[in-house]
């Protein structure tokens, strides 16, 4: 059985992960999302991994589901499909759960689920060629993978309902525009541009690094009241940390600090 993903480590802290069915175009179907959530789980329990890069073999990230899956899936009452659909899809949540920053290294399709993967990451940079759509209505079907929060939160409701109810597709440079995206760059120095990102975030104290993702994850959902509570907190396990010492010494002595994640 051929690999549904692929993942390489091109930096010291820095793991890549690609989704490996070039040949559909990366669709999702039940194998890819098991493999996708194990990997991503055993990605989060080595501590040497600061980052996570994200991205897809051939000529393009996503381009959704996988008809065959959702042909099988078809087949089903709706009370099986919606315990299929929810314990598929809330386990690619863990893009979200897991400690390290993921970056989304988008090129070609990202639609549909594949647009829905790509918002559960933190952060995501496109080629200029990458073609957005959250295409559901389409199909008779409503946005899914978490998209009808990931996509309000990120653009404003207005805009959200405006390309989900269309169901068009569009550009980079629109995405670009309406925040949906954090940078466009030319396809040939989009994988170099995002691995810059990545080995900029490697360097940086690995538990603020966790620390300030979850913590910004978490004040999303909560309260101006409740953010404060929680970033004293944890930045009183951080002034705590070997990595906060190590900072401050280092910018004193005029050196490059050396972080150890503890």
């Amino acid at each position: 059985m051929a690999q549904t993903l692929t993942v390489d480590h091109p930096h010291e802290h820095i793991a890549h992960v690609r989704l490996n069915r070039p040949d559909v175009m990366n669709a999702l179907d039940n194998d890819l999302i098991n493999d996708l959530c194990t990997r991503f789980e055993e990605l989060d329990r080595e501590e040497h991994v600061r980052v996570i890069l994200l991205s897809g073999a051939g000529k393009s990230f996503c381009a959704g589901g996988d008809i065959g899956f959702l042909n099988y899936i078809n087949q089903m009452s709706p009370s099986e499909i919606q315990k299929v659909i929810y314990e598929l899809f809330f386990k690619l949540a863990v893009v979200t759960r897991v400690r390290q920053p993921v970056l989304a290294v988008l090129h070609g399709y990202v639609l549909g689920a594949g647009l829905g993967l790509s918002l559960l990451c933190d952060i995501r940079l496109a080629s200029e060629n990458a073609k957005f759509g959250a295409e559901f209505p389409g199909m008779g079907i409503i946005p899914e993978l978490g998209l009808t929060y990931t996509l309000p939160a990120l653009v404003g409701l207005g805009k959200a309902l405006e390309l989900a109810l269309s169901a068009r597709r569009f550009g980079a440079e629109e995405a670009l525009n309406i925040g949906l995206i954090s940078r466009m760059v030319p396809e040939e120095k989009l994988l170099d541009e995002s691995m810059a990102m990545a080995r900029q975030m490697a360097q940086l104290p690995p538990l603020a690094l966790r620390w300030t993702k979850s913590a910004l994850r978490r004040g999303a959902e909560s309260t101006l009241a409740e953010s404060f509570e929680r970033e004293s907190q944890i930045n009183g396990m951080c002034f705590a940390s070997e990595d906060h010492r190590e900072a401050a010494s280092a910018f004193l002595e005029k050196r490059k600090p050396i972080f150890k994640g503890r």
